[in-house]
């Protein structure tokens, strides 16, 4: 009775321990949820907003441009740039008929044009695949022009061109921008728009931006035709054009604000999302000897399929440095990557302040909004060293920099441990314990 007591008292300990370590997490989804009721007492403080006050041509003439829905250009595009040495060849993914023909690829940037020039061409999966190479060589960050048999297709800022990629380079990392939303009676447009402009004069290589890019359900804004909330496209416009005005190339992922069904919005938010930047909630690129996987969070995770295509890229880029960008651990993703491979950067945003850490072998960099005027600027300065420098309101709140061993890479991150673990294993083993224990009783 006394081993047997003793067994049910450690099992309490390390399920009330594992419940505690759960609790974090499941308090950060409930508190999300949580702000996504309606405001109906702020409807009545301000007026009616409609798209034109957003988006006037005559102030921004590539608006129509930067916000034109996904269409045959699958990559690279506005969300999934590439960038390319020169010399190098430039995959361009299409999406169109078997029977396309009258191929024309051409990077514009102003007044600047240069075609790609077609090496090599297949069809497969009902998808075409090119193989280009600029005609010219002139640094630049590009638009991507299509033409065809089939009519026409225009991605901004898809292709950045230079001349030399060398150490240290830097990125820098947003999150939650919360297109448009109100602080302090300030719309957050505002605040986002003035910190673009600090961003874009540091000139970074390339930008990081994880997600909740717009406010999604709200009832601030509405559209004076119907009395509805604005709806999620006019949103997701509005985001799109502000990330153009940055003047770097963007990988954006989405967040929950893009990505869960409300009926707050008149509109279909995933439908959105796909309809404007495509079916991919996953993206790969590598600078020098860097690899970078975002992948995109919601409350629900991903599928099955998707996280196997994380593991079988992480598994492909096992000899190099990882970072991966997400917009929130969500049904403990990014975490069962981390456990799984080594990643020496995890970025990532949603609770809207700034932390960071080092547990293990990885660095944990949680960003706060940058319509808190904070954003924060990565310079790798080698294949194992990155320094961190986060500002808000233009106060420098963190600096730091990392070293990494790339010899000692451990594949289980041992220093966290999953609660689902304690929950089910635990239980288990005392199952057996006392199965056995019975057994030796009436033995």
């Amino acid at each position: 009775m006394e081993s047997k007591s003793i067994i049910t008292a450690i099992f309490c300990v390390l399920f009330i321990s594992s419940a505690m370590s759960f609790n974090g997490y499941s308090t950060e989804v409930v508190a999300e949820a949580q702000n996504q009721t309606p405001l109906i007492e702020l409807e009545e403080r301000y007026n009616a907003t409609s798209s034109e006050e957003f988006f006037n041509e005559t102030s921004f003439p590539r608006y129509h441009l930067a916000a034109r829905p996904f269409g045959m250009i699958q990559y690279p595009n506005k969300a999934n740039p590439k960038i390319a040495l020169f010399g190098e060849q430039i995959n361009v993914i299409v999406n169109a008929s078997a029977d396309a023909n009258g191929w024309n690829f051409t990077l514009v940037n102003g007044s600047t044009e240069i075609s790609l020039d077609i090496i090599n061409l297949e069809y497969v999966n009902e998808t075409w695949l090119f193989k280009t190479l600029p005609s010219s060589q002139i640094e630049g960050l590009y638009d991507l022009q299509l033409n065809c048999s089939m009519g026409d297709d225009y991605q901004t800022h898809s292709v950045k061109l230079v001349e030399s990629k060398q150490y240290p380079f830097n990125f820098i990392h947003i999150s939650d921008l919360h297109f448009p939303a109100l602080l302090s009676d300030t719309n957050t447009t505002d605040i986002n728009l003035e910190e673009m402009e600090k961003v874009r004069k540091l000139n970074p290589d390339f930008i990081i931006c994880t997600g909740d890019l717009i406010q999604g359900p709200t009832t601030v804004f509405v559209d004076p035709e119907t009395g509805k909330p604005l709806r999620s496209e006019i949103q997701l416009k509005l985001g799109l054009w502000a990330l153009d005005t940055l003047n770097s190339p963007v990988y954006l992922i989405h967040g929950n604000h893009e990505f869960s069904p409300s009926n707050l919005v008149p509109d279909n938010l995933v439908e959105n999302w796909y309809n404007y930047l495509g079916p991919l909630r996953y993206q790969n690129f590598s600078y020098l000897d860097w690899n970078f996987v975002g992948f995109g969070s919601s409350f629900e995770g991903l599928n099955s399929v998707e996280l196997q295509q994380l593991r079988v890229i992480l598994s492909e880029n096992s000899g190099t440095a990882n970072v991966l960008y997400y917009h929130f651990d969500f049904n403990n993703n990014a975490g069962d990557l981390i456990k799984s491979f080594p990643i020496e950067f995890a970025a990532f945003g949603h609770i809207h302040s700034y932390d960071f850490s080092r547990t293990g072998y990885t660095v944990y960099h949680r960003q706060a909004p940058l319509f808190y005027r904070s954003f924060s600027t990565m310079t790798i300065t080698n294949a194992t060293c990155i320094s961190v420098h986060s500002e808000a309101s233009n106060v420098t709140v963190h600096s730091e920099t990392y070293n990494f061993d790339l010899t000692y890479r451990p594949v289980t991150n041992t220093d966290k441990t999953d609660a689902y673990t304690f929950l089910i294993v635990v239980p288990t083993l005392l199952i057996i314990v006392i199965i056995i224990r019975k057994k030796k009783v009436f033995s």
